[in-house]
């Protein structure tokens, strides 16, 4: 593969993803698109824009223009962008729809537009519905029960649709809860990392019964590369975590890695409006493949803990960041090619920009 473009390169999970392809793609020129959202961090990504081989993309994946002209000359679309937060879906589903839908119609539309050779869509365990009593296999009936699901659910039946009706090759992965470090501290293990390192309560959704198998996102990276070089065009692949874990027991595996009690670290509060109980999924189709996940939960926790130590700046007490409009930034010399000069007046390069908000919005 020559090119290849990763949608929410400055996030989380394609951040890490990042880094990987540029280790088992010495050779491919990488593009990355992101908005740099309110869970984006340009840091994230500092490393490999030095290295020469990663391009960044300032910009909206449901900008179609601009998308097409990302595309161009690309081999292989990692599209792992999204809205990820189900508390926030509840709050308002605008945004959901917005990015995770639109703006994977918008990027299915490039790709065709650009000849691309596979489409690979990181969706989520999610869109099963939750389960108290069975696994899910990837020829289970999508049936979701929260606006983010939703929206990953229409999501792909759209990839489906443009595999059908256009020949696009495609993949698409539904993976367990991805936890590690860089994940924004809103999701469960960040936060009560962040919360118990501030000296602040976190309050857990109902009883804290409902159990989530957790997947480090090393893992998942590897299991991409391996469905990248291995996977079945036009298929599903559900990817499992070794265990799952109760809310309650992911609480006082942090708080025993910090050294606190639990009614230190946490106490209860109201539960979401729904609440599944636990996402199994059976991963036979990828084990077959000779993929495995290796790292558990609490092997990994004190590391992710130091991790969030040292990086607490990264989230909170920022100063504001400057507004952000599409633009392309090709490493250290900042150059702008995404947009006419003319566009660009006022524009502050992406090294200079930094993705922050107050920390009232940040922890809510």
């Amino acid at each position: 593969m020559n090119r290849i473009c990763i949608t929410g390169g400055a996030g989380f999970v394609a951040s890490h993803l990042t880094e990987h392809f540029c280790e088992q793609y010495p050779n491919s020129e990488i593009i990355v698109v992101d908005k740099i959202g309110y869970a984006s961090r340009l840091a994230y990504l500092t490393g490999v824009l030095r290295s020469g081989q990663v391009r960044l993309v300032e910009g909206c994946i449901c900008d179609a223009a601009l998308m097409r002209g990302a595309l161009k000359g690309v081999d292989l679309v990692v599209h792992a962008a999204a809205e990820s937060h189900v508390d926030n879906s509840y709050r308002n589903a605008a945004p959901f729809i917005d990015s995770n839908v639109t703006g994977t119609v918008t990027m299915l539309q490039a790709a065709i537009d650009n000849g691309v050779g596979l489409f690979f869509h990181v969706s989520t365990d999610e869109v099963y519905g939750g389960s108290a009593d069975r696994l899910f296999t990837d020829e289970d009936a999508l049936n979701p029960t929260n606006p983010y699901a939703a929206s990953k659910a229409s999501a792909e039946m759209f990839v489906h649709c443009y595999a059908k009706s256009y020949g696009l090759p495609t993949l698409v992965s539904r993976a367990n809860n991805i936890f590690g470090t860089r994940q924004y501290p809103e999701k469960l293990i960040p936060k009560l990392i962040c919360d118990a390192l501030r000296g602040r309560k976190f309050q857990i959704h109902g009883d804290g019964s409902a159990r989530r198998a957790f997947l480090h996102v090393d893992d998942f990276c590897s299991a991409v590369t391996t469905l990248i070089s291995r996977g079945e065009r036009g298929r599903i692949y559900n990817i499992p975590a070794l265990r799952e874990y109760s809310v309650v027991e992911v609480v006082d595996l942090v708080a025993g890695v910090i050294g606190i009690s639990r009614d230190h670290l946490a106490g209860f509060g109201p539960d979401r409006p729904h609440n599944d109980s636990r996402y199994g999924v059976v991963g036979e189709k990828i084990t077959a493949l000779g993929w495995r996940p290796t790292r558990l939960l609490e092997n990994e926790l004190a590391a992710i803990v130091d991790w969030y130590r040292a990086n607490t700046d990264l989230y909170f007490d920022e100063p504001p960041r400057s507004a952000g409009k599409p633009i392309l930034w090709l490493g250290d010399d900042q150059r702008i090619l995404a947009r006419p000069e003319s566009e660009l007046d006022g524009y502050v390069s992406p090294s200079r920009q930094v993705a922050r908000l107050t920390d009232d919005a940040r922890v809510a």
